[in-house]
C-alpha cells in the first residue's frame, strides 16, 4: 500500500523525516544538527 507515493517499506523513515522537519527547533538548529550527524561542517 502507498500512502501519497510513498512506499511501504520507507514509510516509516518518511513520517521520521517529517517529524524532523516539523517539531524540531529553529531552521538554523536543524541545519546545526544535520551537519554534526552528516559529518558536515561549513
Amino acid at each position: 500500500r502507498k500512502y501519497n507515493g510513498v512506499g511501504r517499506k520507507s514509510c516509516l523513515l518518511f513520517l521520521k523525516e517529517c517529524g524532523f522537519r516539523f517539531d524540531f527547533g529553529t531552521p538554523s538548529g536543524q541545519l546545526e544538527m544535520l551537519r554534526k550527524w552528516c559529518g558536515v561542517w561549513g
